[in-house]
């Protein structure tokens, strides 16, 4: 007979390792006394047993019963003669009982027997559990009612074998403090919705960084933090001086609220951001946002994040407030679904913040013993970091009371804690609190106490500084000059200099290192190091007071201008992802070296030279915005006005910068202005350089003619002087000339012409392009099967080159092919691979021929009204992006339009195509990917 029940199965863990420990015999005492404690229970709260191994399945009349039986289990378990803990899972659902008779049970039968499928339910949700953890599933929580006394918590959703569908697990206990999220499995794991489907939390974006020290403490303060965000909060500032632990505290509020943002969590660092203007830049590149030309970021990021739920971490926003308040403002105007957390010295000012100020860690009482100490948040802090120094410590009754003086001597500030922690390397604990004690005995006086706490950092800090050897101060003030970390090479260059020998900076900076006056990371390319942002502050001011300060920030930007010069060479390689990624880490340095010469700290024309060697970086990682207000910092310099050599330079990367973002007539202006200055100089390469990227661009502005005539002049120069580079770059353009004009013979001769010479002289990238475009010949004439060898043949060069722009160009035309012949299949993967490639490399046109590519695939899978929303979602862009469609398409463009409007008839032809007018390009990538 079928009847509903509370199933409650337990399970003692570690009992194995356990009984390795203790014994067989020893170990079947714990059992017996387990047992009789469960048993004794048992009766109290209405249950009845029916099975037993290391744990017990048990059953309820009600979940309210069973949870009561739980809790009381859990707490008698930790008070046996040897402590056990146990997990426990709940489900209340229908099972069969079988009742055997006393003769089965004579025989070996249970008395009751129990089937059906919530007995396997309340297994899994069990086997989740941690120890002295009660794992509830909705039916469980359903039947308990809303009058319950216990603290609940939701831990999302999970998956488990043999469940049809991800089943929402909760947490309940006496003390919600105690909680902890279950751990999965490859089979077992968290997700989350996203639209219409469930996503695995472990896939769900961010890019919150991870810590190689345990988070202790600040229970409290999770708890609320989380409770503020769960209960509406949009926008909630953690405020307190430097030094308390803020950021840290806001990332693990985010990485343990993670399932609730199934579109991202994403963190922006504003500590290295000096300029008000590149808030917003910082934040789209945090969010790997790309800008979109003739629109303001600020309205991109709006459009982007507008339907997403997503959570943001602002860090350090108090030398930034205003800038900052004001993005935020706009951004949770623009996006209903966003959240995010801040944290600064100072609120930013926008309706609707919740303040939160971070205190300093609780304390324990001096004299307090070991005992009393582990239970302290400040001294477990401080344990642990010690143990990171020295792995043998263990806090003994010796050193209890001198444990307990020094976190209290440090009120509990967790930079202070750790920096204290770290001289243990090398003293013991009595030692630190003597010098403390002569230290602090200089700061007493009437201050408030925020202020005497700033005065207790400040103390450490300056007591750490001055047990430095001078050489390590000297190490220790230079190295403020990097803004947003360094690496080893860097060091060297800046720190290398009288009284420091170049030889003695790397044991230099590891003594910082050790001293956790340095801190060490590692990346993907290699070891970086950074100062925190209070230590960076204090090394600032002396540096500040150092005669040799002008000379340390001119190393600085001759260190990052051979950075950025040998970057620029870089990226024209094989190394360009290397080469990409070392950019983006010394963004914050290249940016200081720029300023600096602006500001007259350094030669003004590195200002100019720096903008140059940058070009490739900006344009490739879509901050063409940033390029060009740099280029014209730079154009206002007198020096630069003054050097036709410089003036030049800048105007030909402004160019650039320009075409990028569809600014086709300022690009034409600046070149124009770049020929007469180096046709003034005389020099024949620059001149050769200026008229073939002139050329390309009055291509793309529909100036056929007009770009023959300089493509012709400049391949001569090339050829007359020998640049066999710029002859290829130039047949390769006067191919693409031909093309555009009808004449594809001479188009074909051409690119054969630019292979063969780029092959020769190893350019891959010219080699590769010239392949492509002779497949391209080859679809626009129907020769499917010669496009395809030229096609793959491009990817192959392209892929030994490691050039993955080049790379998404051959998969989207290889598609293309395959969408031509009708071998959707084999198109699919491919023109989505390519789609996603072009999104990531922020190539905004391969992006829109790809999209309308996918309306081509949509309409051929039968997916018309799918395929028009596609097609008018990139019309739109291309109007707004200024980006043409090629002449040479528009033909094939055109009969796709006549037939999706022929399949669909003209209503709802125009209502899809008014419904695609309304996606953002990101929303239509999605789209066009979902079922592509």
């Amino acid at each position: 007979m079928s009847e509903i029940r509370a199933l409650l199965l337990t399970d003692v863990v570690a009992s194995t390792r356990l009984s390795e420990r203790l014994g067989d015999a020893a170990m079947a005492a714990v059992w017996a006394a387990h047992d009789r404690a469960a048993r004794d229970l048992l009766p109290l709260h209405g249950g009845r047993e029916i099975d037993k191994t290391d744990g017990m399945l048990l059953m309820f009349h009600r979940a309210a019963d069973a949870v009561a039986y739980a809790l009381a289990y859990h707490r008698a378990l930790a008070t046996l003669p040897v402590p056990l803990q146990a997990r426990a899972g709940l489900h209340v659902g229908a099972v069969v009982l079988r009742e055997n008779s006393a003769a089965d049970v004579a025989r070996g039968a249970k008395p009751l027997e129990v089937d059906g499928l919530a007995k396997p339910m309340a297994a899994r949700v069990m086997s989740l559990a941690g120890g002295g953890q009660t794992l509830l599933t909705p039916e469980a929580v359903a039947d308990l009612g809303e009058d319950h006394p216990w603290p609940l918590q939701s831990h999302g959703h999970w998956v488990m074998k043999g469940v049809s569908a991800p089943t929402e697990l909760f947490e309940i206990g006496e003390d919600a403090a105690r909680f902890t999220t279950p751990e999965g499995s490859d089979k077992v794991h968290r997700v989350v919705r996203s639209g219409d489907r469930w996503l695995p939390v472990a896939d769900i974006p961010n890019n919150l960084p991870q810590h190689p020290t345990a988070f202790i403490g600040r229970e409290r303060e999770l708890r609320e933090l989380k409770a503020k965000l769960a209960a509406g909060a949009r926008l909630v500032t953690l405020l307190g001086m430097g030094g308390l632990g803020k950021t840290r505290l806001s990332l693990q509020v985010a990485s343990e609220t993670l399932f609730a943002y199934p579109d991202g969590a994403w963190f922006v660092d504003l500590t290295a951001v000096r300029d008000a203007a590149l808030v917003v830049s910082e934040t789209a590149r945090a969010l790997d946002i790309a800008e979109e030309p003739g629109r303001p970021l600020l309205d991109t990021l709006c459009a982007q994040l507008r339907q997403r739920r997503t959570l943001l971490v602002f860090d350090n926003c108090e030398h930034l407030v205003e800038p900052a308040g004001d993005l935020v403002y706009a951004l949770l105007k623009a996006a209903p679904q966003l959240k995010v957390l801040a944290s600064s010295r100072e609120l930013l000012d926008v309706p609707g913040e919740q303040s939160y100020p971070v205190q300093p860690l609780p304390l324990p009482n001096r004299g307090d013993g070991v005992q009393a100490l582990q239970r302290s948040t400040a001294a477990r802090l401080f344990i642990d970091r010690v143990l990171a120094h020295r792995p043998d410590y263990a806090l003994g009754d010796e050193d209890a009371a001198d444990v307990a003086d020094l976190v209290v001597r440090l009120e509990g500030i967790p930079l202070a804690i750790e920096l204290a922690a770290a001289r243990m390397r090398t003293m013991e604990v009595a030692e630190i609190n003597e010098g403390l004690r002569r230290r602090f005995e200089l700061l007493t006086g009437g201050s408030r106490r925020l202020q005497a706490r700033q005065q207790t950092l400040r103390g450490l800090v300056d007591w750490s500084y001055d047990m430095l050897a001078a050489a390590e101060r000297t190490v220790f003030d230079r190295l403020a000059v990097f803004v947003g970390g360094f690496d080893a090479e860097a060091a060297l260059a800046v720190c290398a200099a009288e009284p420091v020998a170049d030889d003695a900076v790397p044991g230099l900076v590891q003594s910082l290192v050790d001293k956790s006056l340095v801190m060490r990371e590692t990346t993907t390319d290699g070891e970086r190091l950074r100062m925190l942002d209070t230590l960076r502050d204090y090394a600032a001011e002396k540096l500040q007071a150092a005669p040799d300060a002008p000379a340390v920030a001119a190393r600085h930007c001759d260190h990052f201008f051979a950075v950025s010069r040998d970057g620029s060479r870089g990226l024209q390689g094989a190394d360009q992802a290397k080469w990409l990624r070392r950019f983006e880490a010394e963004t914050d340095n290249l940016r200081a070296a720029r300023a600096l010469a602006v500001a007259g700290g350094a030669d003004p024309v590195l200002a100019a030279k720096l903008s140059v060697n940058l070009l490739g970086f900006w344009l490739l990682r879509g901050r063409a915005s940033e390029g060009r207000a740099a280029v014209a910092e730079a154009l206002a310099l007198p020096a630069v006005q003054a050097s036709d050599l410089a003036h030049g330079w800048v105007l030909y990367a402004g160019a650039g910068l320009a075409g990028a973002q569809g600014a086709h007539a300022e690009a034409l202006r600046l070149l124009e202005q770049c020929l007469v200055i180096r046709r003034r100089l005389g020099h024949p390469i620059q001149i050769a350089a200026t008229l073939s990227t002139l050329a390309l661009t009055r291509l793309q502005t529909g100036d056929v003619a007009g770009a023959a005539v300089g493509e012709q002049e400049a391949l001569a120069l090339f050829r007359e002087h020998g640049d066999q580079v710029g002859e290829a770059i130039s047949r390769l353009h006067l191919g693409q000339i031909a093309l555009q004009a009808g004449d594809d013979a001479a188009a074909a001769a051409e690119f054969a012409a630019a292979g063969a010479l780029a092959h020769a002289i190893g350019h891959h990238e010219v080699e590769g392009e010239s392949a492509l475009m002779q497949g391209q010949l080859a679809w626009l004439a129907g020769d499917l099967d010669g496009a395809v060898q030229q096609i793959e043949a491009s990817l192959a060069i392209c892929r030994a080159a490691e050039d993955k722009r080049g790379e998404a160009d051959a998969l989207h035309w290889l598609g293309k092919a395959d969408l031509a012949a009708g071998r959707l299949d084999a198109a699919r993967p491919r023109l989505a691979e390519a789609l996603r490639a072009f999104r990531d490399f922020e190539m905004n046109e391969g992006l829109l021929d790809s999209l309308e590519d996918h309306a081509a695939l949509h309409a051929a899978g039968g997916a018309a009204e799918r395929a028009a929303e596609l097609a008018a979602a990139a019309t739109q862009a291309r109007h707004r992006l200024a980006l043409p469609r090629p002449l040479r398409l528009a033909v094939h463009w055109q009969g796709l339009l006549d037939r999706l409007r022929g399949a669909l008839g003209d209503d709802r032809y125009d209502a899809s195509w008014q419904r695609g007018r309304r996606l953002e390009t990101a929303e239509a990538v999605t789209l066009a990917m979902a079922g592509g």
